[in-house]
């Protein structure tokens, strides 16, 4: 890094800092300000850990996922020199489409094209653009797109936490830690990756999805939730076809007096699998089932390509929906259990398997030492919903546990925030004291 770099940071991290202590919206319940700039400076080293891992372990930067959009960008940036609008449409995505973008500037790239095309949006585009817009203020310093991006998953983090703080009355400190603390989730989106876009898309819809429905329709907030939507359709649009029926449920619980919750649960994610599989039989280039498989398929492709070193046997997945639901329970299994102890390959997996090792643990609590009155079912069965519909996507597809670890960042917050829900905490300190006089 040059001094003007260093410099440049240190103003940016300073700035945030600032706002952390002094803005509104980092006010949160339960949590002082230093614990919230502890976690904001804990995924600035995670970001700087992940630079030095990239660096080291990934000589080819057109291999390194934080490296090569941002590289790719500075082909798109330099259009901005002798053909400004050349560089509007191509961060725009309109009027892009065509042989002489191809020529000029895409077959310069390295990312720009997948191996197999899919009717699915490439969401490495996204990735691409947002560095080319930020390059004009970054003055082409990798760490400050590095902080951009940890800004930007720390801010959905803040909105996901003020989400759910509602429903965490004195147990403020456990919710912070679901969506602050987990290892994989401040590694995993602190850098530029998807992952903290896909974050700060998650994070804002779900803060303007809940003052939308619990407080009042006003324009900003209907502007954040498109703002939400749309990096969810550019990113990952599998996620947002998760919470669409979770999201409907829950609007249809809320409408009718929080009465019935599991059921209105279960019916809302049967009837958004049977549109689903309406759509694949009008459309069969848009069959979900289909593309999924294709998804796996694609991986094993690539995984076989690259000689990955955690390849797990592919589940044995047909497109229709019964072959899923029947491989579902080995997918959530793959997903939120694995990697195993005699599985680690690499020293990224370690934190995953003392993440698996706490879920365990907590997942005992959970079934010992619940609440006697649990009073937000409607929260748990959001959060598990969403935790595990996506465990069973991720496990279908994802037959590679390095790969795994990554991408099933999003579902551990939600996960814990579940547990955390049912767990009578007081119990089991009441249980503990009444373990250590008994022994003593």
């Amino acid at each position: 890094m040059s001094i003007g770099e260093i410099i440049y940071s240190l103003l940016l991290i300073a700035t945030t800092t600032v706002l952390v202590f002094k803005a509104r919206f980092f006010k949160l319940q339960g949590i002082r300000s230093w614990w919230l700039a502890a976690a904001f400076y804990l995924k600035v080293l995670a970001g700087l850990l992940m630079t030095v891992i990239y660096t080291r372990y990934y000589p080819d930067r057109s291999k390194a996922d934080i490296f090569k959009y941002f590289d790719d960008s500075e082909v798109m940036y330099q259009s901005i020199h002798h053909a400004p609008m050349d560089y509007v449409k191509m961060v725009s995505g309109i009027q892009n489409d065509n042989a002489r973008f191809d020529s000029l500037y895409y077959s310069k790239m390295s990312n720009w094209y997948r191996k197999y095309e899919t009717v699915t949006y490439n969401d490495s585009h996204t990735i691409i653009r947002i560095n080319a817009l930020l390059r004009p203020i970054s003055l082409g310093y990798f760490q400050i797109h590095n902080l951009f991006f940890i800004i930007l998953s720390f801010i959905g983090l803040v909105a996901l936490f003020r989400t759910f703080c509602q429903y965490f009355s004195g147990k403020s400190v456990w919710l912070f830690a679901a969506i602050f603390l987990i290892p994989s989730v401040v590694f995993w989106s602190s850098g530029a990756l998807k992952e903290s876009v896909l974050f700060f898309a998650i994070g804002i819809f779900m803060y303007a999805f809940q003052r939308l429905l619990f407080i009042s329709f006003t324009i900003p907030r209907v502007l954040l939730a498109i703002v939400g939507v749309f990096l969810l359709i550019f990113t990952k649009m599998y996620v947002l076809a998760v919470l669409a029926p979770i999201l409907a449920a829950n609007i249809w619980i809320v409408l009718t007096n929080n009465r019935r919750a599991l059921f209105k649960f279960i019916i809302s994610i049967l009837f958004f699998i049977n549109a689903a599989i309406l759509v694949g039989k009008i459309y069969p280039e848009y069959n979900a089932f289909e593309l999924l498989v294709g998804k796996q398929h694609d991986f094993i492709g690539l995984a076989h390509y690259e000689n990955a070193g955690s390849f797990i046997d592919p589940l044995p997945i047909e497109p229709h929906f019964v072959s899923f639901a029947k491989n579902a329970p080995m997918a959530i299994a793959n997903t939120l259990l694995r990697p195993f102890p005699n599985e680690i390959s690499s020293v990224l997996m370690i934190p995953a398997l003392f993440e698996n090792i706490l879920l365990v643990l907590f997942i005992l609590l959970a079934l010992f030492f619940h609440q006697s009155k649990i009073l937000h079912w409607r929260i748990i069965f959001l959060s598990l919903s969403f935790a595990l519909i996506l465990s069973v996507i991720l496990g279908l597809t994802t037959p590679v546990l390095g790969a795994l670890v990554r991408y099933r960042i999003p579902v551990m917050p939600f996960l814990f925030i579940a547990l955390f829900s049912i767990i009578d905490f007081k119990k089991i300190g009441l249980f503990i004291g009444i373990k250590q006089k008994t022994e003593s």
